[in-house]
């Protein structure tokens, strides 16, 4: 009888260990998320999003065609105004139960330096633990959203 009390409480420990990796794994992504758009204010977008890109990344660009890796990054921003600002913040994220994939998503908003106004977007990003341990975006994709105000 002993031997049931102490294997017990051992398979409740496990299965909370199981059911916490995602959590954190959630988190994970979300301060890679903030990482990437603090690092975009600080040396703008289209160098964020290539600093950012794991090595086969894939873009989805609006009026394109898919396409695969980091020079594709750098091709599809090199294109971007330059003076583009994109702010934005992750809303939520959601793991894989490995522990090295998931997903975040959120709104953003777009100005241009010295001009008024602004447009607003929503985003999917899709992150993969390298195998350092840092998290790289390996697909995102934006639209079009409601000002803050109606959302």
């Amino acid at each position: 009888m002993m031997q049931r009390l102490i294997v017990l409480p051992a398979i409740g420990l496990a299965a909370c260990a199981t059911v916490s990796a995602p959590a954190t794994t959630e988190q994970e992504m979300m301060a890679a998320d903030r990482a990437f758009a603090a690092r975009a204010l600080e040396i703008g977008a289209g160098p964020a999003f290539v600093e950012f890109a794991a090595e086969d990344v894939t873009i989805f660009p609006s009026a394109g065609v898919p396409e695969t890796g980091k020079a594709a990054v750098e091709a599809w921003t090199s294109r971007w105004p330059e003076e583009m600002i994109i702010e934005w913040a992750p809303e939520a994220a959601h793991a894989g139960q490995g522990g090295d994939f998931g997903y975040t998503w959120g709104y953003a908003t777009y100005t241009q330096a010295g001009q008024e106004g602004a447009s607003y977007g929503k985003y999917i990003t899709v992150w993969q633990r390298q195998d350092d341990g840092s998290w790289k975006w390996i697909a995102d994709m934006g639209s079009g959203a409601p000002a803050p105000e109606d959302r």
